[in-house]
Order: C-alpha cells, then structure tokens, then sequence
C-alpha cells in the first residue's frame, strides 16, 4: 500500500478503515483526490479486503467538501480539472468491489456529503449535518450528488438541498 494524501488507511483481517484526515474539516485536495482513486484501486486488488469503513477523524467533521481555495482564483479550467478529479474518485468509490460504508460523524457538506453518497450505506451520528452547499459559491455539485442524493431521498427533497441549501440534520 501507498501513502494517501490526507487519508489514513489501516487494514484489520477483511476490513479498511479510511479516516479522512486533513484537519479542521477533512477538505478534499486534487492531491487527496487522485489519493482516493488509488487508494481504492489498490483495496481492489486486495482479495483480502471486503469492505471498507469510511470516517473523518475527530467528532466535528465527517468532511467539509472541496478545499474552496481550489477555486479562489476563479479560473474555470482549475474548476474543470477540480470537478473531473471529484467525479473520478467518488466514481472509483462506488465502484469498490466491497461494501463500503460512510460513518458520518459531523458535518458532511458538499463533496464531504457526495463521497457518503457514494458508499453502499450510510450511517449518521445524532448531531450530523448534511448539505449540498455548493450554489452559495457558485458551483454546482460535481460528483454523483445531483444523481445519487434523488435517489435515496426523493427528487422533491433533493431539489430542496441542492437548489435551496437546506441542510439535512440527522
């Protein structure tokens, strides 16, 4: 196994557990990103492993989403390369050969929630919040989050997240 940026990974018998981890709020990085799509691409490869545990580390944040600093300069190309690298690696997430699940222990927003959403199960603390926030910045979710969210939700209250910014409390 490799090193990931920002994720920790640890191996017991048949189960990973990947702690997202690039304090405060677990930010997701082009580098933690393309981290993510190798990462699971080697869990993959393990025949050992059958399914995979996915946290942030600490109690307040399961992942906060994009590093907005990504796209301060406004450029709409780092923005592209930005949306193609989350899309990428949520969609090697969905795609693990194992069951994944996402333990949402604090604030998951934007891409913190896609990558959730991404996993087979979710599992929600009592004073976990979930948004889709990206509209108040002027993006739009990217990874999965307009097609997978309606499908567990419903398209009313998926629309009311993503085209509103409500947030969803446990």
């Amino acid at each position: 196994m490799s090193n990931y940026t920002n994720l920790k990974l640890t191996i017991d018998h048949h189960i990973a557990v990947l702690t997202l981890n690039n304090p405060p709020a677990h930010t997701w990085t082009k580098e933690s990103l393309a981290s993510l799509k190798q990462l699971i691409s080697d869990l993959n490869a393990n025949k050992q492993v059958t399914a995979l545990v996915v946290y942030g580390d600490g109690e307040k944040f399961f992942s906060a989403g994009a590093d907005l600093n990504s796209f301060a300069s406004g450029d709409k190309g780092q923005a592209a390369e930005m949306a193609m690298a989350f899309g990428e690696a949520f969609e090697a997430l969905s795609n693990f050969r194992g069951v994944s699940i996402a333990c949402i222990n604090g604030y998951a927003m934007g891409g913190g929630l896609e990558c959730a959403l991404a996993c087979d199960i979710r599992i929600a603390e009592s004073h976990a919040q979930m948004a889709l926030p990206e509209l108040s910045v002027g993006l739009l979710p990217c990874a999965g989050g307009t097609q997978n969210l309606p499908w567990l939700v419903g398209e009313g209250w998926a629309k009311r997240m993503i085209l509103c910014g409500e947030r969803q409390g446990r």
